[in-house]
Order: structure tokens, then C-alpha cells, then sequence
């Protein structure tokens, strides 16, 4: 009875060291787990916090070019414009160049 006791004190003994090492080792891959999750946080942080200065430096420049693009299409307006006067000048000097030659 004696060696019955031992026995069963020896097994929920050696059970007990089992439990605390799978602990111990979850208990690492949760440290580590925490580790990668805090290198992941400053990284995402330090790029987040840059980027609302990136993104209003983007909106200024899409701005200017915006505003550039507004002047140029003016000036292909004109320049329109101009080649179009040119063409009505050259079609009226035909006509009234034929009409003097004749």
C-alpha cells in the first residue's frame, strides 16, 4: 500500500514537471510572439506618423499640378485660337487672291 502511495505521488509529480515545462515553453513563444508584435508596432508607428506630413506634401504638389495643368490647357486654348485665326486668314487671302488674279 506504502509503494502504491509512492507511486502515484511519483506520477502526478512527474505530471506536475510536464505541465510547468509546456507552460514554460508556451510561456516563451508568447514572449517572443510580444516581441515580434512590438518590433511591428514601432515600424507601423514610425511610418504613420510620417505619413500625414507625406500626404499633405502629395495633396500641395497634385494641387500645383492642377494648377498648372488649368494654365496650360489655357494656353493650348489660345494657341488654338491663334492657328485657327491663321487658317480663317489664309482661306479669306486664297479667295480674294484668286479674285485679284482674275
Amino acid at each position: 500500500m506504502l509503494w502504491l502511495v509512492i507511486e502515484v505521488n511519483i506520477i502526478i509529480s512527474i505530471f506536475g514537471f510536464y505541465l510547468a515545462w509546456k507552460i514554460w515553453i508556451f510561456r516563451q513563444i508568447l514572449l517572443e510572439v510580444e516581441r515580434n508584435l512590438s518590433l511591428i508596432d514601432n515600424c507601423t508607428d514610425k511610418i504613420l506618423t510620417k505619413t500625414p506630413k507625406l500626404l499633405q506634401l502629395r495633396l500641395q504638389r497634385v494641387n500645383q499640378l492642377r494648377q498648372l495643368y488649368q494654365q496650360l490647357n489655357l494656353q493650348v486654348q489660345q494657341v488654338q485660337q491663334v492657328i485657327a485665326m491663321f487658317w480663317l486668314l489664309r482661306r479669306i487671302w486664297h479667295r480674294y487672291s484668286r479674285i485679284l488674279l482674275k
